[in-house]
């Protein structure tokens, strides 16, 4: 009896022991499946933010955003994929120095959009309009901000935002600031271009 048992043991022990292996590598493959699906979702994903990024940059050059509005309808949609709340459209006021109002993390910030024409000769946006934003900043007690331009900004432009006192934050962002900012909001941007319900503005 004592050999008969000692056979049944090892005999389960050794099926258990394969079917254990049978498993493991089954969850192995599974696994490994899974990845693959992952990594062509992936792949995927690249695919259709090349052709996105392709045409976000000739709508920039193309002008196929043509005004200023619709521009301002991309730049707030551009915040929400960067987490920015409450984004709302300032009323209109002639050099009111922002279009947009935003908060994130609590604090809220003034958003100027300048739509440039790219064939222009001089499309750079120059030191006046960063002091309007600035001036709307200061007189609402406002920290932060931004200027987003499909085009460059002059190097005037760029030292007076420099040298602007610590407590005033200003983000300056130019056309390929743009382009780099879709790339690294892939997975929150590309859902957002695709959706039918929001592209139309932008076409």
């Amino acid at each position: 009896m004592d050999s008969i048992t000692y056979l049944l043991s090892a005999f389960i022990a050794i099926f258990s022991t394969s079917k254990i292996i049978e498993l493991y590598y089954k969850h192995k493959s599974l696994a490994i499946e899974k990845e693959k699906l992952r990594i062509d979702k992936l792949k995927a994903h690249a695919r259709a933010l090349n052709i996105i990024e392709k045409e976000e940059f000739l709508k920039f050059k193309g002008k196929k955003i043509e005004d200023k509005d619709a521009f301002e309808v991309y730049c707030s949609r551009l915040l929400s994929a960067m987490g920015f709340e409450n984004i709302e459209f300032a009323p209109f006021v002639a050099d009111g120095g922002k279009d947009v109002i935003a908060t994130k993390k609590g604090e809220k910030y003034y958003i100027e959009c300048k739509l440039w024409d790219w064939e222009l000769e001089n499309h750079h946006v120059e030191r006046p309009e960063i002091q309007k934003l600035v001036g709307a900043m200061y007189r609402d007690g406002i920290k932060k901000g931004k200027l987003i331009t499909s085009a460059y900004f002059s190097n005037e432009a760029l030292e007076y935002a420099s040298g602007l006192p610590k407590e005033i934050e200003i983000e300056l962002i130019n056309g390929d600031d743009l382009m780099l900012i879709l790339r690294n909001l892939r997975k929150e941007w590309i859902p957002i271009m695709i959706d039918e319900n929001l592209t139309p503005a932008l076409q």
